[in-house]
């Protein structure tokens, strides 16, 4: 575990320039009129240049690119490289590899080189979309006249990037940034878990400060910020105040990345990893009881984890198990969570601990009408504070599986609750 949260990181980081230095992705076309003498310089379809988001149509085309690189970060495509959910899932106790590739093994064995091209590419991917979600939000300030929620959507996402570097990697993460008057790539000096997560807070502080307006995306922005900045809060020990800022949000909100099957970046990843049963190209399976250990997600008999067999994996041999909630309609294309009214009220419920903590678990478990429609029997109260820690992150890992909370929550059960 530690070349993948540590090692593998500080040594990929110095190539890390290289990728942050080459053209903004997009998920945006943008086409100057070509004449007729000039077919062969037609402008690359799925990039920008850095110099090309200096105006107001470059800063929307940003925006609309770092929505699109969280998503390929965060969740992954249509099977050629897995995001933080998936490898987060797989280091902890959520998902196994059905597979061969030697770089997926090693992770899931927690054996992992420090060559490992894989995780190269997830760190980079996620890199890169901290990167162009900051210069998305200073662009829409400087050029468009953009509404404020928006660039405050944009500090946020570059606040949940920083969390899940805080939660998913090792202390000693180095930043790259780029020099905004040469564009050259300054490289980052290695910082802690702590420093990690209050650049986390100072991007949501940030997004809160951009806009108190009454509008639908106002609100949306506002609630994504407030429940980013108490995970962060949460992973800083800090549990009051991480609950005071959730207040009054609803349990039925939510904030999702979006996907569809227009191209191979679209995807949802969570879901076209774990659910090519037809193809037999799935790399990932549902556990249970991951290292003997790991909770027994798919034989609980709990309807926030169904997982039925379908078929084998992509090694042909293990079984295939696919996660039913990402296994609807058209597949791929499902959304994936990234901030919830229902992670709001677990973090309220971790704060008030002790017996209060077991009945507000208890009433998010009865919401029937606001819970995403589970009609969950009432837990009965361990008695003691190590039971009572057990059973808060059993729940939370029920509540919020397949969105990359596992991993963050597994290590602060052993840097905060000291459970080995």
């Amino acid at each position: 575990m530690s070349n993948y949260f540590g090692e593998t990181v500080m040594n990929t980081a110095r190539t890390m320039g290289r990728r942050l230095g080459t053209p903004l992705a997009i998920g945006l076309l943008l086409l100057a009129p070509v004449g007729c003498n000039d077919w062969l310089n037609v402008a690359t379809p799925d990039v920008i240049a850095p110099g090309g988001v200096q105006n107001s149509d470059g800063a929307i085309a940003a925006y609309a690119g770092a929505i699109g690189a969280f998503a390929f970060g965060n969740d992954g495509d249509n099977g050629g490289t897995e995001g933080q959910v998936l490898v987060s899932g797989v280091m902890s106790d959520e998902y196994f590899d059905a597979e061969t590739f030697p770089t997926r093994i090693e992770y899931d064995s927690r054996n992992i080189t420090e060559t490992n091209t894989t995780l190269t590419s997830v760190f980079f991917n996620w890199s890169q979309a901290r990167v162009t979600a900051e210069h998305a939000a200073t662009a829409l300030e400087q050029y468009a006249p953009a509404p404020a929620s928006r660039v405050g959507e944009m500090f946020n996402l570059a606040g949940y990037t920083y969390i899940e570097f805080a939660e998913n990697y090792c202390s000693g993460v180095p930043f790259d940034e780029r020099d905004p008057s040469s564009g050259a790539v300054v490289n980052g000096v290695p910082i802690t878990t702590k420093q990690i997560l209050a650049r986390a807070i100072q991007r949501f502080d940030t997004s809160l400060a951009k806009d108190t307006g009454a509008t639908a995306a106002a609100v949306e922005q506002n609630r994504m910020a407030r429940i980013g900045l108490a995970r962060a809060l949460v992973d800083d020990g800090d549990y009051v105040s991480a609950a005071a800022q959730v207040a009054g949000i609803p349990t039925n909100f939510a904030y999702n990345t979006v996907h569809s099957n227009a191209n191979g970046r679209e995807f949802n990843g969570v879901d076209w990893f774990n659910n090519q049963a037809p193809n037999g190209t799935a790399r990932f399976s549902v556990a249970d009881q991951e290292g003997v250990v790991g909770l027994n997600f798919r034989t609980a008999g709990d309807p926030r984890v169904v997982a039925p067999q379908i078929g084998k994996g992509f090694d042909n041999s293990s079984p295939l198990y696919v996660l039913a909630k990402y296994n609807v309609g058209t597949p791929g294309t499902s959304p994936v969570a990234v901030a919830t009214g229902i992670e709001a009220r677990l973090i309220e419920a971790e704060a008030a601990g002790g017996a209060t903590m077991i009945t507000d678990l208890n009433n998010l478990r009865a919401d029937q009408a606001n819970n995403g429609g589970f009609n969950l029997a009432a837990l009965p109260d361990p008695g003691t504070a190590s039971g009572r820690d057990s059973l808060l992150f059993r729940e939370r890992a029920f509540w919020m599986f397949g969105t990359g909370h596992r991993l963050g929550d597994l290590r602060r059960l052993v840097r905060q609750y000291a459970h080995s």
